[in-house]
């Protein structure tokens, strides 16, 4: 099977950068961003191998894979998977838009 291009939204994009902004200014390190970056990578690098890994949500159309306490949601488009959203569990859940 072909490997899929991932791309993020910006919405997903403003929501990793702002996980990592906080454990920088939290930690006064990079050192545990940097291995969130490198498990999301390993986790994306399986995803755009086998893109049907995730779960169906509600809506039929979105996917959902767990990594530790963070969620992907993600769509398959053709050849493209979309992260749609990168999301904290540890956070206030009403104000998450993929359910």
């Amino acid at each position: 099977m072909a490997k899929k291009e991932i791309i993020w939204s910006k919405r997903a994009y403003s929501e990793l950068k702002s996980i990592l902004e906080f454990y920088n200014k939290r930690n006064g390190s990079t050192n545990y961003s940097l291995k969130l970056v490198d498990e999301i990578e390993d986790v994306l690098n399986t995803l755009s191998q086998q893109e049907y890994i995730g779960r169906l949500t509600s809506n039929k159309k979105t996917r959902v894979v767990v990594m530790k306490v963070y969620l992907i949601f993600y769509e398959i488009n053709g050849n493209i998977i979309e992260i749609l959203s990168f999301w904290d569990n540890r956070q206030d859940d009403s104000k998450r838009i993929v359910k």
